[in-house]
């Protein structure tokens, strides 16, 4: 069974887009919001050459792209020679448009930018010397910067004041001075916050704290060896630096009962010391996001439905700002625990909801995701045509061959079982053969030596004709059982052959044996 349960930034797509130049780099990773909004800031162009910037634009957006500008020229430029420095001007162009359309429509996407806005709106107003404007655009941005901890930012807004003082002299001075100073002190504290967080986390990574010591006092003890002043750990961006470091190294020890415990009272102790705000909301999810994965991987799934659910509720906060970043760890996570707690019918009711999604449609990765679980479902309840033709989806030439060989690999294993279990032998038999050309080089690592023999006893089985009942044949199956793999959640494969394997000398369903190895 295929759970994902990868503690990285979620769900990257890494493999799928070449090396490219930025303006492709901008274009090819907009959001829906951000393309609407481009195109309303593009209806204002009414010349000829303007309404070329957008033609670009949806030809770039576009699959037919090979990021060659060579094909495009003459589509741009059709009845003109020597046109390239026409057309990097134009590229130039849009790539300026494009900027212009993101800083309009993202101008408070969170604290930090809105400030620097803030600082750009006076001095816009200084250059058009309204002075009086220019100071209330800067205290706006003195006051967003002190409620965040922006120090770096406050010496800038206090060095601007002072400098307005020559001109406005409604300014005094002095009163920004001594700001200035005051600011200078805490921003020192801050910079020592940095290097705590630096020196606390190489401190904790060399300590024994994974294996044997407990985690609250290898903490204490860090900080007072490293003479840490006490107001400097409760800096909240320290707290949670630290906190995430802690979380790293028991993830690397693979303590996963450690982890689960020490990362729910964390959650609990930042939510009762407010830490969590605005600015600091992507990491609550992101904690909570590991929480949900140790939950799986400890095999708790009703916790896992839980939290779950409280990440989709922390989603709808701050007018949804971070909901595209997350939202498909939230189906994802639910899915997973539907399947892996005999709740199948509503797995599948998700599955074909997500699947109706636009922000998921033509998206390799969320395709592979989506029909291969849907593909599993239909499987473990024992409707195989409807599998199978889900599956196949996968193999159409325009999602398979965009697909990494590991994954090609995987829905062909589980092609070749939903085949067998629908007595398609002579299929899978042919199958079995094309599958060790193609993935030739894959089935030398040790990684697949599990799929390499479980395809030469599949074949045996195939070719025997009451297989069940050859001594022989039973002896091979018992083998593999015993030689192949523990169970692992998160291992990225469909099918777990080992399972599969006892199930049919069990002659049970493959889920029902799945199952139980998901609950014990």
């Amino acid at each position: 069974m295929k759970i994902c349960t990868k503690f990285t930034e979620i769900l990257t797509r890494s493999n799928t887009i070449q090396k490219m130049d930025s303006l492709v780099q901008i274009v090819k990773n907009l959001k829906k919001e951000e393309i609407r909004n481009f195109k309303i800031f593009t209806n204002r162009f009414q010349r000829h050459e303007d309404i070329k910037i957008a033609t670009l634009f949806d030809l770039i957006k576009s699959d037919k792209y090979q990021d060659d500008d060579k094909l495009l020229v003459p589509i741009l430029f059709p009845d003109e020679k020597g046109t390239n420095n026409a057309f990097y001007r134009l590229k130039n162009r849009l790539k300026t448009e494009l900027e212009k359309s993101l800083l309009n429509l993202h101008h408070d996407l969170d604290e930090n930018i809105e400030t620097i806005n803030f600082i750009t709106l006076s001095s816009i107003f200084l250059y058009k010397a309204q002075y009086e404007l220019s100071l209330h655009y800067l205290k706006k941005a003195e006051k967003t910067a002190q409620q965040n901890e922006f120090y770096d930012l406050l010496d800038l807004i206090y060095g601007q004041i002072i400098d307005l003082s020559y001109k406005f002299n409604e300014i005094d001075p002095l009163e920004y001075i001594e700001k200035r100073k005051d600011n200078a002190s805490k921003n020192v504290v801050y910079i020592e916050a940095v290097n705590t967080v630096a020196a606390v986390s190489y401190k904790l990574r060399k300590s024994n704290i994974g294996k044997t010591e407990d985690i609250d006092q290898a903490l204490q003890k860090t900080l007072k060896d490293l003479n840490i002043a006490s107001e400097v750990y409760k800096i909240p961006n320290v707290k949670i630096k630290i906190h995430f470091c802690i979380r790293n190294i028991l993830f690397q020890n693979k303590d996963f009962d450690r982890l689960e415990k020490y990362m729910i009272e964390a959650l609990n102790e930042f939510e009762e010391e407010n830490l969590f705000n605005k600015s600091t909301h992507t990491r609550k999810l992101t904690m909570i996001t590991w929480i949900i994965n140790t939950l799986m991987i400890n095999k708790k799934w009703g916790d896992t439905i839980k939290y779950t659910e409280l990440l989709h509720e922390e989603l709808n906060k701050y007018n949804k700002l971070y909901y595209d970043n997350f939202i498909w760890t939230y189906y994802q996570s639910l899915i997973t625990s539907y399947m892996s707690s005999d709740r199948i019918s509503e797995a599948i009711t998700l599955l074909e909801e997500v699947t109706e999604l636009p922000a998921h449609k033509g998206v390799t990765f969320y395709e592979y995701a989506i029909f291969g679980n849907l593909s599993l479902c239909y499987y473990f309840k024992k409707n195989m045509s409807e599998a199978i033709k889900t599956l196949s989806r996968l193999f159409l030439k325009d999602i398979y061959s965009k697909l990494t060989i590991e994954y090609q690999f995987s829905i062909s294993i589980l092609e070749i079982v939903l085949h067998y279990e629908n007595s398609n032998l002579d299929y899978v038999t042919y199958r079995i053969g094309e599958m060790k050309r193609q993935f030739r080089s894959l089935l030398k690592g040790d990684n697949y030596k599990d799929e390499k023999a479980f395809m030469k006893l599949l074949t045996n089985i195939c070719n025997k004709p009451d297989p069940m009942h050859d001594k022989s044949l039973i002896t091979q199956m018992n083998t593999f059982v015993k030689i192949s793999a523990p169970f692992q959640i998160g291992s990225g494969k469909h099918i777990d052959c080992g399972i599969w394997v006892q199930a049919k000398l069990d002659k049970q369903p493959y889920y029902a044996y799945l199952y139980r190895a998901l609950q014990a």
